[in-house]
């Protein structure tokens, strides 16, 4: 029966890993979610700026490939395409798991029918125009493509907040 101590260290080994891995992923998608629409934004020990514009991926505790994938490519388009914007603080890219409870409302605030990324108008603090970027699905198959069309859908938002629409 030298098959038990090996079977055990195994699936002890493997729980590890497990826990490990959870614990990562929680701290990859913590970032605080956007304000609801109508709603103010918590108070941060730094002031926002009066104006920003949001992306914000939304997913859930379970993620396939493709979903992956999304993420990736929307971090990437809002990331490298508005470093100094979001060094400014008028851009930031957000990754919110809506299976958790307290980003439970987003589903319904933003009529969430699967994984999306959501790029908000964000002025004082409160939720103005949006936008549902349906197109991610048919794109996320051609990078370019699919980086043109979010950070052309980030610099539009980003136009209106400085004219003041």
């Amino acid at each position: 029966m030298r098959l038990r101590p090996i079977v055990t260290i195994l699936l002890s080994g493997f729980v590890v890993a497990s826990l490990v891995a959870l614990g990562w992923q929680s701290r990859s998608t913590a970032p605080a979610a956007p304000v609801a629409p109508g709603s103010v934004a918590k108070p941060t020990a730094e002031p926002l700026p009066a104006n920003r514009v949001v992306a914000t991926y939304f997913h859930g505790d379970v993620r396939c490939p493709t979903c992956r994938k999304l993420e990736a490519l929307s971090r990437e388009a809002v990331e490298n395409g508005f470093a100094k914007e979001i060094a400014a603080g008028t851009v930031v890219f957000r990754a919110v798991n809506v299976d958790r409870a307290e980003n439970k409302h987003f589903v319904q605030d933003f009529k969430l029918l699967t994984k999306a990324l959501i790029v908000v108008d964000e002025r004082g603090g409160q939720v103005g125009r949006w936008v549902n970027l349906e197109k991610i699905w048919d794109l996320v198959g051609d990078r370019e493509p699919y980086l043109a069309y979010v950070r052309a859908t980030v610099q539009d938002f980003l136009q209106a907040s400085a004219a003041g629409a």
